[in-house]
């Protein structure tokens, strides 16, 4: 693995590890939606600011972006960034952290899934074997 690869995958490893345990204190009294509704305001913010240094050609590139393009980020927006995180504070506001987190990682299992279905990606063996071990260990948190 690049150095590069590793040090990006241990930061997104610990911003991902560390957030639910904000949002979870977070939601011991704030409502999910209300919830969501500040995280992603904050994030929106953020990104603006960020948007031009982090972009070479800045706004401009957004211009450049067909039709197709903005369906498809509007629709990962609202079922991955808006469903999907509402769903997901409402689980953590019930049940604990340790529980939510890791059966709500098991998404790569539909994506997968999906993928296989609707984009003809291949089905291979690591595949499978991939698919067995997260199953098993959705079976295992489900009994604790």
């Amino acid at each position: 693995m690049e150095k590069k690869v590793f040090i990006l995958w241990l930061l997104t490893i610990s911003f991902w590890g560390v957030s639910p345990i904000f949002e979870k204190v977070a939601l011991r009294s704030v409502e999910p939606f209300t919830a969501l509704f500040i995280r992603t305001g904050i994030c929106f913010a953020l990104m603006i600011f960020a948007f031009p240094f982090l972009v070479p050609d800045g706004f401009s590139t957004l211009t450049g972006l067909s039709l197709k393009d903005y369906t498809f980020l509007a629709l990962s927006g609202i079922v991955g960034g808006f469903l999907g995180m509402l769903t997901y504070f409402a689980l953590l506001r019930i049940e604990s952290a340790s529980k939510i987190v890791p059966l709500t990682a098991t998404y790569p299992l539909v994506a997968t899934f999906l993928g296989i279905l609707f984009l003809k990606e291949s089905l291979t063996l690591e595949k499978i074997l991939g698919a067995i071990l997260v199953t098993s260990g959705i079976v295992l948190l489900f009994k604790s």
